[in-house]
């Protein structure tokens, strides 16, 4: 079991420290008698006085009776105590100190009997701990890890674990420190050493006044030992480094809610949640196998879902449901299921979830703390620097250097592209903080100016992929100041790594009336959305949208919005069955308002819509009536889309080479000067003519043409970002080349077919290729390549804009 050092203990001089076990003594007595006398919980006497609720509850069981003075202190002032009681309190701690037993009285932390997951960072500690003790560390410097993240992990119940179960390991025996670095004055490291120094066997007497020549005397007793050296709760890298051993084979495992990134060659592990079923396991352990039998576990899943996976949030709400045998899990989850009440509610005994979170909070400077407070308005799990900076109202080098403060305390997880994620209950103690220390007037403005920049900078990102707005030089500036982005694939990754916040912008201004602004952004998105048509919103959007169109009385706008919406059922919602009554109501409108262009979208959709059902007769009839309605309207974008729809439906009923035919008028048609679509649409047209010609080449058994024309498609899809079709592009091609024998190049862009369905779709795809490299044998003179079935009950690329 390991030794504990508390930073106010002594030793006896000459040998090593025995744990004792001592009765509560007159200073915790009355500290306690003080503190339900005021009405205060041993939380709200911490933090009223900054004393830590651990050291409290250790200074009333009499665990610790030599409290520092200004510990002392801070209790007075908090307790407000009248003189006598005051001067009562100092007596009683300076008897203590004078009384103190000269071996460490703390027991040590008790390694968790439930203790439940953790394997890969156990065996983590085990590798670290057989490679202290190779011959060739004891002669160089010793292995020191770092353990850090955000409280409430479980740092250090996983540092006792691994101490308890790799003590054989280490001869001369375990050393614990808590270094309280929470604490609003922590030890100093001076004082530090100088209970290290005494703890391993030297008298008091003996050891130096400079800080210097204590590290120096420490490391030197160290070297020739093989401990394992446990740092609690480290403060930051000052206070850690002299404490540090200099050579041999004792190793220090540091926990910190920071991450001590100044401490050079160390082992690092960013301890993580635990998975979910690491989650349900604990729970189940805490509340018993029987009580856990009589539960469904999905309600255990939604119980440790609603935790967070955090080890004490799960902890905390074991015990509750110990402690009151009448709740079933399906009651505490409803209880749970307000965000606004949850922290309080995740209370058991002196165990709360709130109160780590805090112990952080209040180490922030004033710009990180206002930062954390505003990020809690926004709508999605994280957020890039920009957004953070218009939440707090800093600007953006300020907000950085807030953000990294927040990350170096846990606060916030670092994610990769420099984005900031909250932890679900972390978010929860952010938004309280807000609702507490800043008025309504306060919030509303924050939330308006984040909604604000959100939709506009949703529809300056949207605009670099409409065909009027894309070739303008101005058409990629943005709401921040001084920000632009210098191509369209940079304004599209924003719009994906935002694609939360600003939809959730969206909602909060569609339900606040801001019916202009959720037109803009919609109409703004239009184009892009056929280049993500796997992202779960698009419905919405348009939905909105159209809602928005017909709350301001505009017919024509809720046309074209309605058409919108049509394409989202059939190509990202998948029903087209529900596809027909938008379009049809759109093509009354525009009839009615005299629009032909929008009259040929929505016969556009409508055949979209019949040919996903199977309607390829119908489809054709759709194609033909658009095709005049855009020629009308000069509206070559769309005349483009109606040949496409055309060559599809052919595809559709069988008739490939008279698809074909149509898809080489569309490709003279993108070469015409007078009636070529934008450059915009036209490029991303121009790859999935030739993705879909390639298709009905491998129909009909044409394999070096359809490879010829799977490969002319390739860039121009790569270029335009269409993932989709570039899986389907690369799925062709590689069935084209498995036929002509060519099974190694086969089999390269069939997994790289995988590799993007995977993330994209079509899921389709991602099962019909495995198949066929599972089938594709290396070829040899006795083995040909199998004859496989050519793709073409796979979904086509959507219609809607690129053909």
């Amino acid at each position: 079991m390991p030794h504990v050092l508390d930073s106010s203990r002594t030793a006896p001089s000459g040998r090593r420290p025995e744990l004792a076990r001592t009765e509560p003594d007159r200073f915790g007595a009355l500290l306690r008698r003080h503190r339900t006398e005021s009405g205060l919980t041993i939380d709200e006497l911490a933090a009223a006085s900054g004393v830590s609720v651990r050291a409290i509850s250790d200074m009333e069981r009499g665990r610790s009776r030599v409290p520092q003075r200004r510990t002392v202190e801070a209790l007075v002032k908090a307790l407000e105590l009248p003189a006598d009681a005051a001067t009562a309190l100092r007596d009683s701690a300076r008897a203590g100190r004078r009384d103190a037993p000269a071996a460490p009285a703390l027991a040590p932390p008790r390694s968790v009997a439930d203790f439940t997951g953790r394997h890969d960072e156990l065996t983590w500690v085990g590798d670290l701990v057989a490679r202290s003790a190779e011959p060739a560390d004891r002669q160089g410097a010793p292995v020191v890890a770092v353990v850090s993240g955000p409280p409430g992990l479980g740092k250090t119940a996983l540092m006792v674990q691994a101490a308890t179960r790799y003590a054989a390991s280490f001869p001369d025996g375990v050393l614990f420190v808590d270094l309280r670095g929470l604490d609003v004055e922590p030890p100093r490291p001076a004082d530090l050493l100088l209970r290290l120094l005494i703890a391993l066997g030297v008298p008091e007497s003996r050891v130096p006044a400079d800080q210097h020549a204590r590290s120096a005397q420490y490391r030197a007793l160290l070297r020739e030992r093989r401990s394992l050296l446990l740092l609690d709760n480290a403060a930051d890298e000052a206070q850690v480094r002299p404490l540090l051993p200099g050579a041999g084979s004792t190793m220090t495992i540091i926990t910190s809610r920071r991450s001590l990134a100044g401490l050079e060659a160390v082992d690092r592990l960013t301890l993580p949640a635990l998975t979910a079923g690491e989650a349900v396991a604990l729970l189940q352990r805490i509340i018993g196998p029987q009580r856990a039998a009589a539960e469904p576990e999905a309600m255990l899943l939604d119980l440790a879902r609603a935790c967070g996976h955090l080890p004490l949030a799960l902890r905390i709400a074991g015990n509750r449901l110990l402690s009151r045998p009448g709740w079933s899990i399906r009651y505490l989850l409803s209880r749970l299921a307000d965000q606004d009440d949850r922290l309080d509610l995740l209370v058991a005994g002196d165990l709360q979830i709130a109160a780590p979170f805090m112990l952080s909070y209040r180490q922030l400077s004033a710009a990180a703390a206002q930062t954390f407070r505003r990020l809690a308005v926004l709508p999605g799990p994280d957020a890039g620097l920009e957004l953070a900076a218009q939440a707090a109202g800093l600007d953006p080098p300020e907000a950085e250097a807030a953000l990294e403060e927040l990350a170096e305390l846990g606060l916030l997880q670092p994610a990769t592209d420099g984005r900031y994620r909250f932890h679900d209950l972390i978010r929860l103690f952010a938004r309280a903080r807000l609702a507490t220390e800043e008025t309504a007037a306060a919030r509303r403005q924050v939330e308006e100016r984040v909604v604000t920049w959100l939709l506009a900078t949703a529809v300056a990102a949207g605009r670099w992929f409409e065909p009027r707005y894309a070739a303008a030089p101005a058409a990629g500036a943005s709401p921040v100041a001084g920000r632009a982005w210098a191509t369209a694939q940079d304004a599209g990754r924003w719009i994906e790594q935002e694609g939360d916040n600003w939809f959730g912008a969206l909602r909060s201004a569609a339900a606040a009336g801001r019916h202009a602004e959720v037109l803009a952004v919609a109409d703004a998105m239009h184009w892009f959305s056929d280049r993500w048509t796997h992202w779960e919103h698009w419905l919405e959007v348009y939905q909105m949208s159209a809602d928005a169109a017909e709350a301001l009385g505009d017919p024509g706008e809720r046309a074209v919005h309605l058409n919108y919406l049509s394409w989202a059922y059939t190509t990202c919602a998948h029903r087209p069955d529900l596809a027909e009554a938008p379009a049809r109501e759109a093509l009354r409108l525009a009839a009615a308002a005299g629009d032909p262009s929008q009259q040929g979208w929505a016969w556009t959709y409508l055949g979209l819509a019949a040919r996903r059902r199977g309607d390829a007769a119908g489809a054709q009839v759709a194609a033909g009536a658009s095709l005049p309605l855009f020629e009308a309207a000069a509206d070559w974008d769309g005349y483009a889309q109606g040949l496409a729809l055309l060559a599809g439906s052919l595809a559709s009923a069988g008739r490939h080479r008279e698809a074909i035919a149509q898809y080489r008028r569309l490709d003279a048609l993108l070469a015409d000067p007078d009636r070529a679509p934008s450059p915009l649409v036209g490029e991303v047209t121009a790859g999935h003519v030739h993705l879909n010609i390639g298709l009905s080449l491998l129909v009909l058994r044409r394999w070096t043409a359809a490879a010829a024309s799977f490969r002319a498609a390739l860039p121009r899809l790569h270029r335009s970002g269409v993932r989709q079709s570039e899986a389907r592009c690369r799925y062709g091609l590689g069935s084209a080349l498995a036929r002509l024998g060519r099974a190694d190049e086969a089999r390269a862009e069939l997994r790289r077919a995988v590799r993007i369905a995977r993330h994209v779709g079509p899921a389709d795809l991602v099962d019909t290729a495995l198949h066929q490299i599972a089938e594709l044998n290396p070829p040899t003179e006795l083995n040909p390549p199998t004859e496989l079935n050519p793709p073409t009950e796979l979904n086509p690329p959507s219609e809607r804009r690129v053909g």
